[in-house]
């Protein structure tokens, strides 16, 4: 059995079930560690627990509420009405079960293309993504599986640059399984979008990286290649104001067409992180958002940046067949060998760090 992309279903499976096992061990490890630090992903389970139960889920969340967060609830409904299935889980449980999912979800998009973007799994952003249960791996997946492209209504800031990467076709099955989403949202709760907009009127660390001074606006020359997938996938990114993060940067891994482009673009989210964490000095979150979104042009988007603008300005196929490329499984040269050895040290301390400290 071969799917319309040229990749077996076998294949697919395989890699599912490896990127699921990998990343589910490293989050029970987390949640056998520090069973109560809290994760991006309580909020939503707090909030879909209520949702559940015929309460407002935006009633739960945030400063004196059931579940203390420091904000409130950021999400729109589609986001908690995603988390109900994991409700039937103690909320330990339903973490190590979402982070398995989400990276299964991607290991299934991935099929074949593992060949050259296996060293995903070795980047900040997707061991960071690992350990705040976040849905980042599930919007990649999206950019390469049109069909689940309904995953945007789940964090439509981030999403519509997942969905900007598609062709027209694939928009339209995406924008079909996000109106039918939204649909069943007003349908179990008709006054969820007035919540949601009190919620997110008050957000000082949401902001676009095209607005960061100075280098920041640099970043719009994405649009002189705007007939690439790629380019608009980074455009809409750079454009639409969202959390500054590095887990939301695992989308530019749609960028990557080869090993080596994978393993220099997992490599410097690694440095985008460890720089936070060995020179950042932040007294709030906003001004940590702020330091992080500020790093992330320098250390990331500029670099991707300048691939693209390499690149010439068509829409034709965007990657080779990774099926004929076998000798980009390994790094076959001196470069990719020294871009693999460092990115494995970063990741092994990554992934060994929050297993010996606590918060």
């Amino acid at each position: 059995m071969v799917d319309r992309g040229g990749h077996s279903a076998r294949t697919r499976a395989l890699v599912a079930l490896a990127f699921g096992l990998v990343t589910g061990a490293f989050a029970a490890a987390r949640v056998l560690h520090e069973p109560h630090w809290p994760t991006d992903f309580d909020q939503l389970w707090y909030a879909a627990t209520a949702l559940r139960n015929g309460g407002n889920p935006y009633d739960v969340v945030g400063p004196g509420r059931v579940f203390p967060w420091l904000w409130p609830l950021y999400y729109p409904l589609p986001a908690v009405l995603f988390a109900v299935p994991f409700t039937f889980l103690p909320i330990a449980a339903a973490r190590i079960t979402f982070s398995a999912i989400a990276a299964a979800i991607l290991g299934w998009a991935l099929g074949e293309r593992v060949r050259t973007h296996w060293p995903i799994v070795l980047s900040g952003a997707f061991i960071i993504s690992a350990s705040r249960n976040q849905w980042a791996p599930i919007l990649l997946a999206a950019t390469w599986l049109p069909a689940l492209g309904f995953f945007a209504t789940a964090k439509p800031n981030v999403g519509v640059a997942a969905l900007a990467g598609q062709d027209r076709r694939g928009v339209v099955l995406a924008i079909t399984g996000c109106l039918v989403v939204l649909a069943a949202c007003f349908l179990v709760r008709p006054d969820w979008l007035s919540n949601w907009k009190e919620s997110i009127q008050t957000s000082p660390h949401i902001q676009a990286a095209v607005t960061v001074l100075p280098f920041g606006p640099l970043l719009a020359l994405a649009a002189l290649r705007w007939r690439r997938p790629d380019s608009r996938l980074f455009l809409a990114l750079v454009l639409i104001p969202h959390t500054p993060s590095v887990y939301d940067l695992l989308l530019l891994f749609f960028v990557a067409r080869t090993l080596r482009e994978t393993l220099a673009l997992a490599l410097l989210t690694q440095c985008l992180y460890w720089g936070i964490v060995l020179f950042g000095s932040f007294q709030t979150f906003d001004a940590y958002a702020a330091g992080v979104g500020r790093a992330a042009i320098y250390v990331v988007y500029l670099p991707v940046l300048a691939a693209l603008l390499v690149r010439p300005n068509e829409a034709a196929r965007m990657e080779t067949d990774p099926r004929k490329d076998r000798a980009s499984v390994v790094p076959s040269n001196w470069i990719d060998a020294i871009l693999f050895s460092l990115l494995l040290v970063t990741a092994t301390m990554l992934v060994w760090l929050p297993l010996i400290t606590y918060r």
